[in-house]
């Protein structure tokens, strides 16, 4: 100990510890127990597919997540690829019902000529598209339009279902039936 005398009183001075930094363990716990949750709630299998409320999609228990890909919505009386609008179905069908629909096949070849180069799996099995119909759509239409997607060379066809877990509660997720169709050829 060092003495230091100040006028007439003494005064102790300790010798001060030189400061030990701790890492509090406890706090990044608790942010990584809260990392692990939000990561395992958010990484379902379930892939959010084209969002189109107006369309009910028929329930499924079987079948594999869907890809990314084009999709064709098929709603009450319309027609849609991706945002853009085919036409009604009423007249889409009227010329040849359960045919290649014209309409349909130009917009596909459209989005064709713009994709450019096909990778040689592309050329080989077909491009990807997602068909989301609507429960009430007719089994006619549905065949036309695999029918007209296979023309233009997009076979890898995925029909868009609600998934139905079997188990003590029956639980339902969007997902898509992953089919290589090969209508007509």
């Amino acid at each position: 100990m060092l003495l230091k005398e100040v006028g007439s009183t003494i005064f102790y001075q300790k010798k001060k510890p030189n400061p030990v930094s701790k890492l509090s363990l406890i706090a990044l716990m608790d942010i990584f127990t809260i990392l692990v949750f939000f990561l395992l709630l958010n990484s379902g299998d379930a892939e959010k597919i084209h969002n189109a409320k107006f369309v009910a999609l028929p329930d499924s228990s079987a079948g594999s997540s869907p890809h990314k890909e084009v999709a064709i919505i098929i709603g009450e009386d319309k027609i849609w690829f991706e945002d853009e609008l085919v036409g009604e179905i009423d007249a889409l069908l009227a010329p040849n019902p359960g045919k290649v629909i014209p309409e349909l096949s130009a917009v596909l070849a459209e989005y064709v000529e713009r994709k450019g180069e096909l990778s040689p799996f592309e050329k080989r099995s077909g491009l990807s598209v997602t068909i989301l119909g609507d429960k009430s759509a007719s089994y006619t239409l549905i065949k036309s339009i695999m029918e007209t997607c296979q023309e233009n060379n997009l076979r890898n066809i995925s029909l868009a279902v609600n998934q139905v877990v079997k188990g003590a509660y029956d639980v339902q997720v969007s997902g898509a039936v992953s089919t290589n169709s090969d209508i007509g050829g």
